[in-house]
């Protein structure tokens, strides 16, 4: 026991700093960040891969600064890294949302919204359902050991870090890439959703022109609501594809990330 956790209460201090990383990581990390997840049970949960990890990584955390300004700032330094590693993976992630909000407007749903938990905000009835299959293509192709993977792997990459590296330029062109690669991955996915719907308006004007006595208003809502959900059981296959590929690109997001370092 004495090999793995010290004896001297002060020498913890190595498992606080891996608390604090872990813990800035699953504030934004998807999945274990999901606000139905009680606090207490969040933060018992990184206490306790704090404790799991502390061996593993103990080569790399470095001593602990003698000051308290020291402290401080490997405190900062650790609970940026977590911060940002999990910010990178919610930005990626928050695609699916984003294109589920595109598609439920053009099938009709913007006036019918529900109060989202998680983000305490308005949005379109499909976003709740896209939201919890990203979670099972999260959770049954393994993706979350590999994402604890990669925060064993961040103790090896910012070894040497410095307060200053956060500041770097690298990082701050990664992070407004994968932000404004966002749109980018919405809009792919909820592309064929938008075809389908522009083209069914296109005959809905059709006719229009042709039977002027025909109420085109009324019948819109509802042959829009049933071509999104035929399409959305014909192409639920590649949904979940585009799905696996989004979280496995959320993974090489993080390692471009510790590059950066």
């Amino acid at each position: 026991m004495t090999s793995l956790y010290p004896n001297d209460w002060m020498a913890y201090l190595g498992v606080f700093t891996v608390f604090v990383r872990v813990l800035g990581f699953f504030m934004l990390v998807p999945g274990f960040s999901h606000k139905t997840i009680p606090v207490n049970i969040r933060i018992l949960l990184c206490l306790s891969l704090s404790l799991a990890f502390y061996p593993i990584v103990k080569s790399s955390v470095g001593a602990i600064p003698g000051t308290w300004g020291g402290i401080v700032i490997l405190v900062l330094k650790e609970s940026g890294v977590g911060l940002l590693m999990g910010f990178i993976c919610y930005i990626t992630y928050e695609a699916i949302h984003l294109a589920a909000q595109i598609v439920g407007y053009q099938m009709g749903f913007g006036t019918a919204g529900l109060i989202d938990p998680q983000n305490q905000s308005n949005e379109s009835l499909l976003v709740p359902l896209h939201s919890w299959l990203a979670l099972l293509v999260l959770f049954t192709t393994d993706m979350h050991h590999h994402l604890l993977k990669l925060f064993l792997m961040s103790y090896v990459a910012t070894q040497k870090l410095q307060i200053e590296s956060f500041s770097n330029i690298e990082t701050f062109n990664l992070v407004v890439n994968v932000s404004g690669n966002l749109f980018a991955l919405a809009i792919q996915m909820g592309a064929p959703f938008t075809l389908m719907i522009l083209s069914c308006n296109l005959v809905m004007g059709v006719l229009s022109r042709l039977m002027p006595q025909l109420n085109v208003m009324l019948l819109s809502f509802p042959v829009t609501i049933l071509l999104g959900f035929c399409g959305l059981y014909l192409l639920a296959p590649e949904i979940l594809d585009f799905m696996s590929n989004l979280l496995q690109e959320m993974g090489q997001n993080c390692i471009l990330l510790l590059r950066t370092f």
